[in-house]
């Protein structure tokens, strides 16, 4: 190798080991400078892990104090993080490991995937209201601001929100609109004009009746805003006084006094009752309100009812009737003419006394007392008392008492009404000894008959066994036309027997119909079927079950034995039938005994039920069984009568009261 060469590779050798040694001295610094910077980044490290431990705990305090509900979520809206107060209001834990998804009210759930999209795209969403179901099962309205959590490549990793509970507020806040709303419609539909002015005579509110009261043509909304300083002046043509509106409402404008009730009266006739009210807020002038009222029909009916008043007050002061009025004392607080002819005292004498001291005998006190008590309570009834005039002689009133009342309701006193019925007191007592003397009567009269009836009885049972007696001494020699004779006798004797038999029956009959019992009409005609001789041609027949009524059982059996005996009578057909029907009426149950026997002329449809009153000379008719029959009924406020065509049969219908 030549020496040229050699010296290049020294040189490049030399340069190389030169610049060796440049990068040595350059690591060196290099490394210094490194360790420097190591040493500061330390420090800086450490002071940075003390500011975060300071922010930490910093945040941790706000975490665990805030008012309002915290709350951290995933991305799939599980509960990761929450504070005290989200636990209050939710009622979950962390370990109960919550979805907040879970938790919305189903018809809210569209709208939290919306809020959720809203969340992720835009990083935040504030003012968002929802309804949730909490623990309980009750439902809360929840307000919500929430912002995305992002790591250190900003991509979204979670999310914290504050919740707060407004249920209560949003229903306060429903109801001051519900009441606002109420309230404007209560004004805009009052009967009254309303109109009501700020400081400035600005209108703030008014309504269509006062529009319509002052002809106004426009609506009440077109009038909010509007300034009423000269309005006085475009109304005051629709008033009797136009002057006099003006300068009252100028008057009142400028004192601002309340004052109520100010009338006016319009051209058209109509009456305007107005009351202004200022508004005063601590202090300090606020604005006024007016109201107007038609009182028209008010007035009218007022002095309508004054004039009624006048009309009734003569009425009473003219009247028949006593009337006093007490208050809650019995004190007498007004009389009229009437009742002081009837006691004798004039009103000053009786103004201020107790009406019962003064009017009534002291054995009328527990009944004063109990309707008093009676007044108390607002009830009204009538009754008798025994009274004594100024002369001292007792008298019979009958009173119609009633509470009075104030304008408030309560019970202020009484008004009675009286009325003088001692005549009719008088009448009612001999009535009732003529009742006495007629029930003696009544007595006697029967307890005579009964003595007749065995007085008359006993000369028929003797004429009867002389008659047998001749019969057993002559029975070989008497001819036949003196047997047939003696027969006779014993018929006519028998007949006279049964004659005075309901002679007695009937005179006891009565009028008394006190004995009430449940009386089976059906086991009646059963009784009367086995106490009856029926001949084997005439059959019974009851149409339908007979009713049960309340009656005397022996009066009833009466009734139905002497029709259906008279029908067995008075049958001439074979086969012959008697049938037995009723049919139900409101107040009565009406019967029916149908025959198809011999009839009875119209002439004598009247006649029969009369006593002694018979159609023919049968042997077995006393003419007294009809009677009784018609007695009975009557007895129950019932009616009889019949139907009837000769040679066909009759049908006796009656009634009897339920």
């Amino acid at each position: 190798m030549d020496e040229d060469k050699i010296n290049i590779y020294k040189r490049a050798l030399d340069r190389e080991k030169a610049a060796r040694k440049q990068a040595e001295r350059i690591l060196e610094d290099k490394s210094r400078e490194l360790y420097s910077k190591s040493q500061e980044l330390k420090v800086t490290n450490e002071k940075l892990e003390g500011l975060v431990r300071e922010a930490t705990s910093e945040l941790k305090g706000v975490f665990e104090n805030i008012v309002d509900a915290y709350v951290v979520m995933n991305l799939k809206a599980d509960v990761i993080k929450m504070n005290e107060a989200a636990e209050n209001l939710l009622g979950y834990t962390i370990a109960d490991r919550l979805n907040l998804a879970s938790i919305v009210h189903p018809e809210e759930r569209e709208k939290v995937k919306e809020g959720f999209k809203t969340l992720f795209s835009k990083g935040a969403i504030t003012d968002f209201q929802v309804n949730i179901i909490i623990a309980n099962k009750e439902t809360r309205l929840v307000h919500i601001n929430a912002i995305v959590i992002y790591d250190r490549n900003n991509l979204p990793i979670a999310a914290q929100g504050i919740v707060r509970d407004i249920t209560s507020e949003k229903a306060a806040e429903q109801q001051l609109i519900d009441s606002q709303n109420r309230l404007s419609t209560l004004i805009l539909n009052l009967e009254s004009g309303i109109l009501l002015e700020d400081e400035n005579r600005d209108i703030v509110i008014t309504n269509k009746r006062f529009c319509d009261f002052f002809n106004i043509p426009f609506s009440p909304e077109q009038l909010i805003g509007q300034n009423c300083e000269h309005a006085a002046e475009q109304s005051k043509g629709l008033f009797q006084d136009p002057d006099e509106f003006v300068n009252r409402i100028n008057e009142l404008t400028s004192q601002k006094v309340q004052v109520l009730s100010d009338e006016l009266i319009m051209n058209d006739g109509r009456i305007l009752e107005r009351d202004f009210i200022p508004i005063y807020e601590h202090g300090d002038y606020k604005g006024h309100l007016w109201t107007y009222r038609d009182v028209t029909l008010k007035r009218k009916y007022r002095e309508s009812i004054e004039a009624e008043r006048q009309k009734y007050s003569n009425i009473i002061a003219n009247m028949k009737l006593g009337l006093i009025e007490v208050n809650n004392d019995d004190k007498i607080l007004m009389v009229n003419q009437s009742l002081e002819e009837m006691s004798g005292y004039s009103e000053a004498e009786l103004i201020g006394k107790k009406g019962a001291e003064v009017l009534l005998l002291e054995e009328n006190s527990d009944i004063i007392e109990i309707e008093n008590k009676d007044r108390l309570k607002g009830k009204s009834n009538s009754y008798e008392v025994k009274a004594k005039n100024k002369k001292g002689e007792v008298r019979y009133w009958l009173i119609s008492g009633a509470p009075n009342y104030n304008i408030n309701g309560q019970v202020t006193g009484s008004i009675g009404v009286h009325l003088d019925i001692t005549e009719l007191k008088n009448l009612e007592f001999q009535k009732e000894l003529l009742l006495e003397k007629l029930e003696k009567s009544n007595d006697e009269l029967q307890e005579y008959a009964h003595v007749v009836s065995h007085d008359l009885k006993s000369p028929l049972r003797s004429i009867n066994a002389l008659v047998n007696w001749i019969r057993e001494d002559n029975d070989k020699t008497l001819n036949k036309d003196t047997l047939s004779n003696l027969d006779l006798i014993d018929e006519t004797l028998e007949k006279m027997e049964q004659l005075i038999s309901n002679i007695l029956k009937y005179s006891s009959l009565g009028s008394d119909s006190s004995i009430s019992e449940n009386v089976d009409t059906n086991q009646v005609i059963e009784d009367i079927k086995t106490l009856l001789h029926i001949p084997e041609h005439i059959s019974i027949k009851v149409e339908q079950t007979l009713p049960i009524i309340k009656a005397d059982k022996v009066k009833i059996q009466q009734l139905f034995q002497n029709l259906i005996s008279n029908a067995i009578r008075y049958c001439d057909k074979n086969p012959g039938l008697i049938v037995i029907d009723f049919e139900e009426l409101k107040d009565h149950y009406q019967f029916s005994i149908k025959d198809n026997g011999i009839g009875i002329a119209q002439e004598y449809h009247n006649k029969i039920f009369k006593i002694f009153q018979s159609l023919n000379d049968h042997k077995d008719s006393s003419g007294i069984g009809l009677s009784i029959v018609k007695k009975v009924i009557d007895l129950y406020k019932g009616e009889i009568w019949l139907e009837s065509e000769v040679g066909q049969g009759t049908t006796f219908f009656f009634t009897l009261k339920k």
